[in-house]
């Protein structure tokens, strides 16, 4: 244990050391470089990274599925729809309102997927099956959205939806914190909730557990966050679905170590994929969402074969 965080802090400090020097001139450059664009992309990829991780934690243990991603519950369909949409229409908007949008449509497609699955019967499977047909239809709706735009509307909804931590400033980071407070916090408060669900729904209930009422708040709680990372830095995936499963490995199932070290590992993953994009093609770049699939599908096809448990 002692050893798997020491490994983890060295991480994290090397990437973010890293980070500071990639681009011209090194750590050399101008402090304004390094304090307003080096500086804010690393802490816009540490919040991001930790909200997916977090998100996708939460989810495997509620739905009791461990390919279950922050995309699950329609997430990553209802942001696309919606920032689509905003970008389709042409409107000269501030670039919140881009963040809000994306977040806004997560949002919106999480509640849709709730209310889908039916009163009374709001299980795992149920909410499953209701996210698969949200993520349909709003997969649809973006294609259409898609095929009515102009080239040039078209290569920036496409380009959004792979995913962008260049940052100019510290507007992104300040705009995701609120996201990543309002639902860590209620998380971690349940860590002990979290470790019930794995023991199946009659079981918790048995001990006491409104399995009903928790279920709802947690699923809020990984809807914010992913919601909120999504506005923010677009609909990468993958990060909820890696993170979890590694860190189940290096430090055990039980939900009060798990959930910190999967916020601590989403960041450390979300800032090393973020180094390598900046190099694999320098002085260009690749979208962050094409590193992490590049990782995550790959990751995908071994979880299928090998059938991890929770």
């Amino acid at each position: 244990m002692k050893r798997t965080t020491l490994i983890m802090i060295l991480l994290a400090i090397g990437g973010v050391a890293l980070s500071l020097s990639v681009g011209p001139m090194g750590l050399n450059a101008p402090d304004q470089v390094i304090l307003y664009l080096r500086l804010p992309r690393i802490l816009l990829a540490i919040t991001a990274g930790a909200s997916l991780a977090v998100s996708g934690c939460v989810l495997q243990a509620v739905l009791r599925n461990p390919l279950a991603t922050p995309f699950t519950l329609g997430i990553s369909a209802g942001a696309g729809v919606t920032a689509g949409f905003i970008i389709l229409s042409g409107i000269s908007l501030p670039i919140y309102f881009l963040y809000l949008s994306g977040t806004a449509g997560a949002l919106a497609a999480s509640t849709l997927t709730w209310f889908l699955a039916g009163r009374g019967q709001r299980d795992h499977s149920g909410l499953i099956l209701a996210g698969v047909t949200v993520n349909l239809l709003g997969a649809s709706l973006l294609l259409l959205i898609e095929y009515m735009s102009p080239a040039s509307r078209l290569v920036e909804i496409i380009r959004w939806m792979m995913g962008d931590l260049a940052v100019s400033g510290y507007r992104r980071v300040l705009y995701l914190f609120p996201f990543l407070i309002a639902g860590m916090v209620p998380a971690m408060l349940r860590t002990g909730t979290l470790n019930q669900f794995l023991t199946g729904t009659e079981m918790a209930e048995s001990r006491g557990v409104n399995t009903v009422r928790e279920r709802f708040f947690l699923l809020l709680a990984a809807a914010v966050l992913a919601g909120g990372a999504v506005g923010a830095v677009g609909p990468v995936g993958f990060v909820g679905l890696i993170v979890p499963h590694t860190m189940r490995r290096l430090v055990g199932g039980d939900y009060r170590k798990l959930l910190p070290f999967s916020a601590l590992g989403g960041a450390i993953l979300m800032l090393w994929a973020d180094i390598f994009s900046r190099v694999v093609i320098s002085p260009a770049e690749l979208p962050i969402g094409v590193i992490l699939s590049l990782l995550g599908g790959p990751f995908f096809l071994y979880l299928l074969i090998k059938k991890p448990r929770l």
